[in-house]
């Protein structure tokens, strides 16, 4: 029978303070803490200790602990003295430790997890052959919002009425700390002396009773799944309180080579040659569209029992970062499969920019940014989201400018620009099959060259003017040297070369494009002239082809008229530039100086790139699965089950207005 079935005895328990007090004076010998403590009649024990300072006027931390026999399956702490409205204290025995889970109950149905309560396992905490004994510092224990959404706070000079519920039925997972439970077996209540319960040794107490890194761990409900879930590739690392691990980066596709074998997201490593493959892609545009085969790529590499970043989802939180403006159905139907397909333990999907704002923005602008790892993990203790910044984000399907203030993006002054390295690439696939090989077929290997050899230029009309081969029939002098812009790219033939090179044009080979000497294999060359900076151009004036969309300079300053002037010093002063185009040589200098031309005078122009733009909106998601922000952000599987789809997009779009 599970709590779904009756609540009658817990609604019952009145909330008036008795004038006799049921609690009396303790020394607890594992912690050397004084407690106020109270035995009830089945022999669960209830203790609290306070700081000196505790009253109503103020919210203020307190230790708990309790202490049950062994054949209690849970045990309960009720903060307001009824069950419903007020925070719950649930406690059972797990293994040779014990289990805690923060809860609230609403109503005739399995209570709710409980995010404002906050607890920190200390020493003390243990299960023996008779008794498990749970020892906590708890925020959020003695202050509650009422059904009125009033706040209330506990008396730290008085008396209260705490009430208490158990059963001797064990809970469903004791190594889940959202499981759900049986009803209670029995409820009362009794009457606690809060004012006997302080003590000025209270922080000496909390001090000298953590538990260290390697205990915390053990206490640990469970981790944080990061995943970057980009069109190309998939960003992807675990997180817990004081332990980052580094991000791995998988090709989010499916692929099959031109002999039928097919390979799932990190499987293509195994691809020997990667002639004529066909790619499968479940992002496009950004947005997840395809769930049969993004299913397939995460289960392959998250769920699998040969995974090698294999998780328990119902043991695990998901971060998962989306782009701006989201379709509805699409975000719908994302975290219909987070829950009802892979049960995840609770979630949180947010735009990509909020990610990067949690990394300290002024540090890469700093002298001593260059002298900063970015790509290593970030520090334990994470920082608050910057005021102010103006996120670029250029990657394989789009590039978006995103102003985002204390950590939220401002959804109306958001722009899209549908040149990504996708389209460069696929441009790049057409011009290199006009003007040398068929290279249709060969789409990944066009993108390495384009990664190895591509560059936005700083002058280019003078790069034109270089690469030129001049009039009918003639051979400018520059064109025939090079002029200092053509490149060699010798393909892969995936037996003596898994990828190109790049080296030094060499007029001596240009007059073959295929040259075979003695003793040495064929090698397939393409002299690559004004390909190099043309493609990149695209960023920056997209109508070079025929798309009637302002360039990435333009799109800036649309951006910046969606706002009061007043804001545009503070954006413009924190530009921050991610994504794999921002690889390209050239792209960050050309950027600055086409945003400076269009801005007043009096704005300082500033852009930073981190170290690695590819896995930096992944390492801001890491510093967010850190912060106390996540546990009012997160929604777990009870609560989606509980209000639905609809519920969860509201409190997702409200965010930390929430």
């Amino acid at each position: 029978m599970k709590w779904t079935s009756s609540l009658a005895g817990l609604l019952g328990l009145f909330t008036l303070a008795s004038a006799q007090s049921d609690s009396e004076s303790v020394v607890d010998v594992d912690t050397g803490i004084t407690f106020q403590s109270s035995t009830n009649s089945e022999g669960v024990t209830y203790r609290l200790a306070l700081p000196a300072d505790a009253s109503a006027d103020k919210p203020y931390d307190a230790i708990i602990q309790i202490v049950a026999p062994i054949e209690m399956g849970w045990v309960a702490w009720a903060w307001g003295g009824g069950m419903t409205y007020n925070p719950l204290t649930v406690v059972w025995a797990n293994g040779d430790s014990a289990m805690y889970s923060s809860r609230q109950a609403l109503g005739y149905y399995t209570p709710i997890v409980y995010e404002d309560a906050k607890y920190t396992v200390l020493k003390g905490t243990s299960t023996n052959s008779t008794h498990f004994k749970f020892t906590a510092l708890c925020s959020g224990c003695a202050s509650w919002p009422d059904f009125d959404g009033n706040p209330s706070t506990l008396d730290g000079a008085g008396q209260a009425n705490f009430a208490y519920a158990y059963s001797t039925t064990p809970v469903d997972e004791p190594t889940n700390s959202e499981t759900t439970f049986s009803i209670h077996d029995s409820v009362g209540h009794w009457t606690h002396d809060l004012g006997a319960s302080r003590s000025d040794k209270f922080t000496s107490w909390v001090a000298a009773n953590r538990v260290n890194s390697t205990l915390r761990r053990h206490y640990r409900v469970g981790r944080t799944l990061v995943l970057d879930n980009g069109a190309n590739t998939i960003k992807a690392g675990f997180v817990t309180d004081d332990v980052v691990d580094k991000p791995r980066i998988i090709p989010n596709c499916i692929a099959r080579d031109r002999d039928g074998k097919t390979y799932v997201a990190s499987e293509l490593s195994q691809c020997a040659d990667f002639s004529e493959s066909v790619f499968r892609r479940p992002v496009e545009k950004g947005f997840i569209v395809n769930w049969e085969a993004q299913k397939e790529i995460w289960e392959r590499e998250f769920l699998d029992e040969k995974a090698s970043q294999r998780c328990d989802p119902s043991e695990t939180r998901l971060l998962l970062t989306e782009p701006s403006n989201s379709l509805p159905i699409l975000q719908a139907n994302c975290d219909q499969m987070v829950f009802e397909e892979f049960g995840f333990a609770s979630y949180y999907r947010g735009p990509s920019a909020s990610f990067n704002a949690y990394h300290d923005i002024q540090a890469m602008f700093s002298k001593s940014a260059s002298q900063n790892d970015e790509s290593a993990p970030p520090a334990v203790a994470p920082q608050s989201p910057v005021e102010l910044l103006l996120l670029i984000d250029s990657g394989y399907s789009h590039t978006t400018v995103t102003p985002v203030f204390q950590g939220k993006p401002i959804h109306p002054a958001v722009r899209r620009l549908d040149v990504g390295g996708k389209l460069l690439t696929n441009h790049l696939t057409r011009i290199l099959s006009l003007r040398h090989y068929d290279m249709r077929n060969e789409t990944y290997i066009v993108n390495e060259m384009k990664e190895a050899a591509c560059y936005v230029s700083l002058d280019f009309r003078g790069d034109l003017e270089r690469s030129w081969k001049g009039t009918r029939g003639e051979r400018r002098q520059p064109y025939l040297t090079g002029g200092g812009v053509a490149k060699d790219y010798v393909l892969p033939d995936f037996h003596t070369r898994s990828r190109g090179v790049v080296r030094d044009y060499d007029p001596a080979r240009a007059s073959r494009a295929k040259r075979l000497a003695v003793g040495e294999s064929s090698e397939d060359v393409l002299t690559l002239r004004n390909e190099r900076f043309t493609i990149p151009e695209l960023l920056f004036n997209p109508s070079d082809i025929g798309m009637r969309q302002p360039g990435l300079p333009d799109l800036v300053l649309q951006s910046l008229h969606c706002l009061p002037h007043g804001l545009w010093p503070g954006l413009l002063a924190n530009i921050l530039v991610v994504g794999g185009n921002s690889l390209f040589e050239g792209f960050i200098p050309r950027l600055e100086e086409e945003i400076r031309k269009r801005v007043p005078d009096d704005c300082i122009v500033r852009l930073a790139q981190a170290s690695d733009p590819v896995t930096n909106t992944w390492l801001g998601g890491a510093k967010l699965a850190q912060h106390a922000h996540l546990q009012s952000l997160a929604v777990t599987k009870l609560e989606y089950e509980e209000h639905g789809s609809s519920w969860l997009t509201r409190k997702f779009a409200t965010g930390l207005g929430s």
